[in-house]
């Protein structure tokens, strides 16, 4: 008797010294250990904010922090935004006559309780899904610390909660639970193992995500095929939903090693905003609502964007008013949306096509699933009834698994029917299509064959008139290039004449002086004076030779201009091509001399005497060397006319041996070429002179020969400094 008496004194100086405010919580009676779950009301626990986060038990539970814990209602909101770490204290009693198994929630990332003891010490539990599993006690797999209280047994409850963000991670809520009602909800184990943790729910989880997996891969492998958006949103609807769904499987198998990894498996949570998302637009591209109700299709698109942005903004924590769109998100997720899919259902079921009445009874089970207690459950959150009616706290978690899978099932089989059919329709219109086109093949080949003799008797006929064109184009041509010969034998015209004219008046010269000599050598004869008559015989001799000389060269300048004027032989013969080309450029510069009095210019000569003959046409490669003298003339002539300060007109011809091939070169320094011009010059009848001065085709003429004799001819230019022609003819050829 004395020692009850001094337990009973000592329990009560204990909570006196423990408990020195003189206002504590209600004691909250338990009075059932059966229901699932028991929340203790805003009036039967105190608060404390912990802003430093180091406060401990003893510090807390004693003055002057002990006067400091408050109701909820005077200083918090309804969620955690001022602190990262809270206390909390309450009083529990059995009520009962029997003993009372309860079970204290964990409602943060990390939960410490502390009980007080007859003896004046704390009993310590750690939770929180954060914790390590280690450190954990109680049921650490649903973060429950199980507690047994004998009949009218009363225990004093401090809690701390710990978040390490501050915003959305937990509630101010005070949660007791039913701890076999709570291992039968769980389908857990009452000992600590790691084992036996893959109980019925996850074994149906794991099915369901089997299910959306294989609804993945079938729908995006139609809609490789088909193009039909309709498998692409449904193929991202069961990607997001099967996220959803793993949520409730992987953190069981993770939570022991790498507890931490919580943290950002619950930012996944928020890829439930595309679950409605993607399921609206598949909704919308399966029924065509833009094309039959349009309006209501932009309410649809709507709700699709307003439920994408009201997760953005609870997931960046962007306004403070959390609850608010906590609030809206609830609403808009589990009543607005499943209540107009059901109206747009409902808009169809008078369809005659059998998949849209497939899709409407697949859809109906899950949206009244999601539509009935929604109104029930947001009354609970806001506090306006107590707990939630008897029927939803039953195993619905089965009930909700039926209705995903049964319209996973309907939509994947009604998809599967329309990729058939479409396959289906895709090889008719493919088969039409085919006959059609045999079709206009068969119409196609009789009008070839028709148009095929029309053509051969147009083609006869024109081929008489191609053949009487080409006959006339290449007499056309032929004149042409006989017209380009004339035109520059014209030019050398009054050169040859210059030219001839010099032997021929050495020739007249010593005819008249050996006439004279002939003379005196007569009177020398008759005189007897034979000595003086053989010093003019052999005076005449000398005059005779050069009569001979200079009636040679006469001869030779005459058969040139000859062979310059008649069509080429084609025969190749040794040629000097020094004596050639200084022979042109006395005969081209002469020649100009002879039309214009006033024309002058320097000229330049560089003979390389290592060079003997070669093979070529003499007079095709002296008409060659004829045009670019000429050119070169013009176009130091027409610089001269613009009389540019300090300008003397300069024609340069050279002759060099580069390996096995002769190198002539004409350089004037008149004008230039543009650049624009220079890939033209070698074209037949492009020429840069005026109308009248030119035929285009010297140059033109020039290249075939240099590449008929296996050479090259090349041009370089520079505007207003000048251009040198460069051609190349091989030793052999």
């Amino acid at each position: 008797m004395h020692t009850t008496i001094l337990t009973i004194l000592t329990v009560i100086l204990v909570e006196c010294a423990a408990f020195g405010q003189t206002v504590l919580p209600p004691v909250f009676e338990i009075k059932s250990d059966t229901a699932y779950v028991q929340n203790i009301g805003n009036a039967y626990y105190q608060m404390l904010e912990d802003k430093s986060g180091k406060l401990t038990i003893q510090e807390v539970s004693s003055l002057p922090l002990s006067d400091k814990f408050h109701d909820r209602n005077e200083k918090s909101s309804t969620r955690d935004t001022l602190s990262n770490t809270y206390w909390f204290r309450y009083r529990l009693k059995n009520s009962m006559g029997r003993e009372a198994k309860i079970a204290l929630n964990s409602v943060s990332e990390y939960d410490d309780f502390y009980l007080a003891e007859p003896d004046g010490k704390w009993k310590h539990f750690m939770s929180g899904k954060f914790n390590d599993w280690d450190k954990k006690d109680g049921l650490k797999k649903s973060n429950f610390i199980p507690l047994v209280l004998q009949p009218d047994e009363e225990r004093f409850v401090y809690q701390r909660i710990h978040n390490k963000k501050v915003g959305l991670k937990s509630k101010f809520a005070i949660v007791i639970l039913g701890t076999e009602r709570a291992i039968k909800q769980e389908y857990i184990d009452y000992v600590d193992g790691r084992t036996n943790y893959f109980g019925k729910l996850e074994l149906q989880e794991t099915f369901l995500l089997g299910l959306l997996f294989l609804a993945i891969f079938f729908n995006l492998f139609f809609y490789r095929f088909v193009r039909e958006k309709v498998y692409l949103y449904f193929a991202l609807f069961s990607l997001f939903l099967g996220i959803n769904r793993l949520l409730l499987v992987l953190p069981l198998f993770i939570s022991w090693e790498y507890p931490s990894l919580n943290e950002y498996l619950g930012y996944l949570t928020y890829a439930w905003a595309f679950i409605p998302y993607f399921l609206i637009q598949f909704y919308r591209q399966f029924f065509q609502t833009k094309a039959r109700y349009p309006r209501w299709d932009k309410w649809l698109f709507g709700l699709a964007i307003l439920n994408i942005i009201v997760n953005i903004i609870q997931f960046f924590h962007i306004m403070h008013a959390i609850s608010f769109f906590w609030v809206i998100d609830f609403i808009l997720t589990l009543f607005i949306i499943p209540l107009s899919i059901i109206v747009t259902l409902l808009l169809f079921i008078r369809s005659p096509d059998k998949s849209v009445r497939f899709i409407i009874i697949g859809s109906f089970p899950l949206m009244l699933y999601f539509l009935l207690p929604s109104p029930f459950y947001l009354a609970s959150e806001l506090k306006i009834i107590n707990g939630l009616p008897s029927f939803l706290e039953s195993e619905n978690w089965l009930l909700e698994l039926i209705c995903i899978t049964w319209l996973v099932l309907s939509f994947s089989w009604i998809l599967f029917m329309r990729y058939d059919r479409l396959i289906k329709e895709n090889a008719r219109i493919a088969l039409d299509k085919e006959r059609l086109a045999k079709e206009k093949e068969i119409e196609k080949n009789e009008l070839i064959a028709r148009q095929k003799t029309d053509l051969e008797q147009q083609v006869s006929a024109r081929t008489a008139d191609l053949k009487q064109s080409l006959e006339n184009l290449k007499s056309t041509q032929a004149q042409l290039i006989q017209s380009e010969k004339m035109a520059s034998l014209g030019e050398l015209t009054a050169g040859i004449a210059h030219e001839i004219q010099n032997p021929l008046n050495f020739v007249n010269n010593f005819s008249e002086v050996n006439s004279e000599l002939i003379g005196e050598m007569e009177e020398e004869i008759d005189k007897g004076n034979l000595d003086e008559a053989k010093k003019i015989a052999k005076d005449i001799w000398e005059n005779q030779q050069k009569i001979n000389l200079h009636g040679k060269r006469a001869d030779s300048i005459v058969k040139g201009m000859l062979q310059h004027s008649r069509s080429s032989s084609g025969l190749k013969e040794p040629t000097d091509i020094n004596v050639l080309t200084d022979e042109f450029l006395r005969l081209s510069y002469h020649g100009l001399r002879a039309k214009d009095k006033t024309f002058n210019v320097s000229l330049k000569t560089n003979f390389d005497s290592t060079i003997g003959k070669i093979n070529v046409v003499t007079e095709e490669i002296g008409r060659v060397i004829l045009n670019l003298l000429n050119n070169a003339f013009y176009a130091v002539t027409e610089k001269k006319r613009m009389n540019p300060e300090g300008y003397e007109p300069t024609v340069s011809v050279s002759t060099q041996m580069i390996g096995d091939k002769v190198e002539i070169l004409v350089h004037d320094n008149g004008n230039g070429i543009p650049q624009k011009e220079l890939d033209k010059i070698f074209q037949p009848f492009f020429t840069t002179k005026p109308t009248g001065q030119g035929t285009g085709l010297g140059l033109s003429l020039s290249y075939d020969i240099v590449k008929a004799h296996g050479g090259e001819i090349k041009v370089e230019s520079a505007e207003n400094e000048g251009t040198e022609f460069i051609v190349a003819i091989p030793l052999i050829a």
